[in-house]
């Protein structure tokens, strides 16, 4: 539900700056009572970083169902920093013995340091689940003393990808957990057989990525669209970036193909079944896609060629698979490790 424009217009001038309402007021006054009810006395505290970037809420959304836990959720975006840190603040005053899980998504790069810094200050036992590094063009990296420190302290560690796991072994060697995104046993058990309804090729894309990467969006737009005419199919596009995360997945898991910038759009349509075409802009989807899945990419810029653009697309829906009891078996091996987790909450 979103406010009414008379009221809509007044939030964006005068309370955006310091109130973020993700979208939706109803999910704002959740999130409100529910940290007012277990702040104090949960076991856990969920953090993760972005409730409007759908791959963000619905790794939470994975973790939870499988850690099982009713908790708090906080947020690491810089509208809840101050609020972040009355959070973490009051959880160490009055239920200091409360496990913070952190994750999924990125949060393992220096944009998140403010966030981080709060945590290890705090002494609070955490725990990492879903976590990886971003690797890409012109964005820095953690330097090696501050990731071992985060590493170091974390109670338990559980990656997403082999790349991450790669870089912590090098600063700071440490039993880790390689799984899948929890986001995947989550996508998974809503939208498993309900895919390929639609004659549409879905583009996910990332804007920022693609720019580093040398790509202008406008140009792969133009090439995408040629694609999906060259194909006959029709065009859709995505950011990823909305609160309503049931729509998108349901876009996404009736589109007939799947070509993604987004880290998340491969991570989904792997979940759901759909067959897709990772674009790589950085290491993070290079990683997923090697790691867990059957499936090749290419580099954005290729695309451009519409000829092997339709090859490449072709391709990937006619080698398309049944993924599903290997996706069943990715999460049994998650929640191995959330029972790890629920292991140190008993103690």
């Amino acid at each position: 539900m979103k406010l009414p424009s008379f009221l809509q217009w007044r939030y964006d001038l005068y309370l955006s700056e310091h109130i973020d309402l993700y979208g939706s007021l109803p999910f704002y006054i959740r999130q409100k009572l529910n940290n007012a009810k277990q702040i104090e006395n949960a076991k856990v505290a969920y953090i993760y970083a972005n409730k409007r970037n759908v791959g963000d809420y619905i790794s939470f959304l994975g973790i939870k169902s499988l850690v099982k836990q009713p908790g708090a959720e906080l947020f690491c975006s810089p509208v809840w920093k101050k609020h972040f840190d009355k959070s973490i603040a009051e959880i160490k005053q009055n239920n200091p013995s409360c496990i913070l899980v952190i994750g999924g998504g990125g949060l393992l790069q220096p944009v998140f340091k403010p966030f981080w810094d709060t945590v290890l200050a705090s002494g609070l036992r955490y725990v990492l689940f879903g976590i990886g590094i971003n690797k890409m063009a012109g964005r820095p990296e953690f330097d090696d003393d501050y990731l071992a420190q985060i590493i170091n302290q974390a109670q338990l560690i559980g990656v997403r990808d082999t790349y991450t796991e790669q870089q912590i072994q090098k600063v700071a060697p440490r039993d880790i957990h390689m799984g899948i995104c929890p986001s995947v046993g989550y996508v998974n058990e809503l939208y498993k057989g309900n895919s390929g309804q639609t004659n549409t090729l879905l583009h996910m894309y990332h804007p920022s990525d693609l720019r580093l990467k040398g790509v202008e969006l406008d140009d792969l737009r133009v090439s995408m669209k040629q694609l999906a005419d060259k194909m006959g199919l029709e065009y859709q596009e995505h950011s990823n970036m909305t609160s309503d995360h049931q729509g998108m997945l349901l876009k996404l898991s009736k589109a007939k193909v799947v070509v993604s910038s987004r880290l998340h759009g491969c991570i989904m349509s792997y979940s759901t079944g759909v067959p897709f075409v990772p674009l790589y802009c950085d290491e993070k989807i290079k990683s997923f896609v090697q790691t867990h899945t059957q499936v090749s990419g290419v580099e954005p810029q290729q695309m451009k060629d519409i000829e092997l653009a339709v090859s490449v697309t072709e391709k990937a829906i006619s080698t398309h698979s049944e993924q599903q009891p290997k996706i069943e078996q990715q999460v049994a091996h998650n929640q191995s490790f959330a029972a790890q987790i629920n292991n140190l909450i008993k103690n």
